[in-house]
Formats: structure tokens, sequence, C-alpha cells
């Protein structure tokens, strides 16, 4: 026995401690465990730079350099190489040699020189950037029941739905978005081009013209004079609302706001109960015990009080008591607190955390084309009555003029 220095991410902060144990690996096993993210293991007190470790973040790159899709493609070849009866070893040296993309070789090969030295598969995974504490414990539990291959293949499949879900989001969120752009810059236009123009036209009015209309041509002589200003005033808002909830304290505001607001707390109710009941399925259908899927599902959650609450359920799972009494509340669909209480009781919760999320990611598909395909002829009114109200008060003017000389 030896004593080893470690330092973990929990939900709570980084944590750090001593523990006595045969090897590193036990140690990691230990922080994994107890739902913790190792982030330096070593022998005594020497100190080392450790390494982040964050969730798959599916469509970014890792800091490893290797991105979602490479990961996914690893597993799955890794995967098969293993079914076939290729050593661990063997299956990586393999997709080092084999690969074109120098992410992927160089992260296949630090894994190899792991297993050379006598760490396992979810050891090594534990200390690589990009992977989440799920992935590694997903593949010890593999290593545990000699169904490895199983298991990178069901997490390879975990991630390609996680990313198709994210893209279907993504790409339901992009015609909005161009639409709202273009409004903004038809305004702009209007306000900084078209409207100087009239500034001759009714120079002569003087007090004589409406009070919208000179308030209109006042904004129209600013946004002229001072371009860049104006496009700074637009473009401002949006940048410090990014950078504000970036932030650990931004982050919480915004957790609270999207569960308040009433056209956005629909869409993060299904979108955390797809996430969690998901990873609770894959967790606990391959053998992970549930208070550890628990544990996961919580850093899984992007919502803080989401996080809060799945720690609640921990802790009353710990001490003897069902999970989804403690689920129920306004974050988790009564329907799927529900579902899960029949899982506990018939002994099947990984199957019916699967049909729990299933079904509310089809509700989130669907409630999601609804808002589109509501919201492409809202944007458009809203485009159409603010340009239309501003060439109707000049058209008002001019007519008025065309009055008077007559």
């Amino acid at each position: 026995m030896a004593l080893f220095k470690y330092k973990a991410q929990g939900r709570d902060g980084i944590k750090k401690g001593v523990r006595e144990a045969a090897d590193k690996e036990a140690v990691i096993k230990y922080l994994m465990d107890k739902g913790l993210r190792p982030l330096l293991v070593e022998l005594g007190g020497r100190e080392r730079k450790g390494i982040s470790i964050k969730l798959p973040s599916f469509g970014r790159k890792a800091k490893a350099g290797i991105s979602s899709k490479e990961i996914e493609f690893f597993t799955k070849q890794l995967a098969l190489l293993v079914k076939g009866g290729m050593s661990l070893d063997k299956a990586l040296n393999l997709i080092r040699r084999q690969t074109e993309k120098e992410s992927i070789r160089n992260f296949a090969g630090r894994l190899e020189r792991k297993l050379k030295e006598g760490s396992t598969l979810s050891a090594a995974l534990a200390l690589e950037p990009g992977f989440s504490a799920m992935y590694a414990n997903i593949v010890r539990a593999g290593e545990e029941g000699g169904v490895l291959p199983e298991m990178l293949l069901n997490i390879a499949e975990y991630q390609s739905e996680s990313r198709e879900l994210k893209q279907f989001i993504v790409s339901s969120s992009i015609y909005p978005l161009i639409l709202l752009t273009m409004g903004i810059g038809i305004v702009i236009i209007l306000v900084a081009v078209i409207l100087p123009r009239f500034k001759l036209l009714f120079e002569g009015m003087g007090d004589e013209l409406p009070m919208n209309v000179a308030a209109l041509m006042a904004v129209a002589d600013f946004s002229s004079n001072n371009l860049l200003l104006t496009l700074g005033l637009f473009v401002a808002p949006p940048v410090a609302l990014i950078w504000y909830v970036r932030s650990d304290e931004g982050r919480r505001w915004l957790g609270r706001m999207v569960l308040k607001l009433p056209m956005t707390r629909p869409f993060i109710r299904d979108i955390e109960t797809t996430r969690i009941f998901r990873t609770l399925e894959v967790l606990v259908t391959n053998g992970v015990q549930l208070v550890t899927a628990l544990r996961i599902s919580a850093g899984v959650a992007a919502n803080e009080q989401y996080q809060q609450l799945l720690a609640q359920a921990t802790t009353a799972l710990k001490e003897g008591q069902r999970v989804a009494p403690k689920l129920k509340g306004d974050l988790i669909p009564d329907l799927a607190v529900d579902l899960l209480a029949i899982g506990e009781e018939s002994g099947r919760i990984g199957e019916v955390c699967g049909q729990i999320a299933s079904h509310f990611e089809q509700e989130l598909r669907e409630r999601l084309k609804r808002f589109v395909t509501l919201l492409e002829p809202v944007f458009i009114l809203v485009m159409a009555v603010g340009a239309g109200y501003i060439v109707l008060s000049m058209l008002s003017v001019i007519m008025s003029m065309n009055d008077i000389a007559g």
C-alpha cells in the first residue's frame, strides 16, 4: 500500500486529499465511485499541473484537440476491433497507425502507452481531457463484466443520439435567427441610410413635423453621423449578455430566468429530462450503480437547479429512500416521475429511463417544430409592421406637403 495525493472535480468545486491504496488505478476508481472526476493522482507530495476533465461537448473541440465526432468514430472503431478478438493495446496501435487524423493518432498513442504501463482503459480515459465520468464508468463496468466491446458500442450510440439531438436544436434555430438578423438589418438601413435622404425635404417644415416623424428624423440624423456608434449600440447588448452568462453568476441567473419564462420553460424541461434520463439509461443498463449514475447525471445536467435536484435524489437513495418521490415538483414532468416510480417497483429502471428519454425527446422535436412554424410569420409580421410604420410615416408627411403646395 502507498499514499497517493489526488485532486478531483466535484459538483461543489475542486477537492484535494490523500488516500492509501495499492496503485493509482484504485484511487481513480475510488474517486469515480464518489462521483468525482480525477484531475491529478500521484504518489507522495510531488506537485504537477493537473489536467481538467470536462463532459463530452458534442460539436466542440475538447482540450486534447479531439472533437466529439472524432471521439464517436474512435469509440466505434475500438469496439469493432476488440469485438473481433484483438487485444486493447493492439487495437489502439492499429487505430494509431491507420488513421489519417493527427488528433486521433495522438490520442490513441497516449492510451496505448498508458496501457503498456499497466493502467486500465477506464483509468487512462479518466485522466484524458474531454472525457466524462460517465464514459469512464461505462468502460470500467465493461472491463469488470467482460463485455467491453458492447459497452463501447453503447457509448458510441449515446454520443451519436446526443449529437443528433443537438444538431436538430441548432438547425431549428437557424431560420428564426436569420429572420431576426434580416429584420434588424432592414431597420438599420432604413434609419441610417434611407431616412437621412428626407432631411433636406423636411428642413423647411421645422416644428410642423409630426412628433413621431421628428423623432425618427432625429434618430436617423444621429445614426448617419455616428454609424459605428449606432452599430455598437446594436452589437454591445448581445455581446455583453453572452459575456455575462459565461460567468458562474451569469449561468445561474440564466438558469433561473429560462425556467421562469413561459416561452422557454417547456423547452428546458424537455431538454434536461431527455439528457438526464438518457444518461441514466445508458449507465444503469450497462451495470453502473444507480447512486453513481445519479451523481454523473447531475454533472450532465446543464441547469444548476436540476443539478441540485439530482443531488438531493442521490442523498435520498443513499438513505434507502426511493428516487422518484424526490424528483416530484416543477422541474421534472409528472409523467417522467410516475414512470420512474414504476421502474423502481419493477426493477427495470434502465429500460424505463430509456422510454422516458425517447418520449420527451420526441416531445421536444414536436415542440420545436411548432415553435419555428409559429415564429416565422410572427417575425415577418414584426418586420413588416416596423418597416411599414417608418415608410407610412414618411409618406404621410410627403402627402401633407403636396396638399399644402396644391
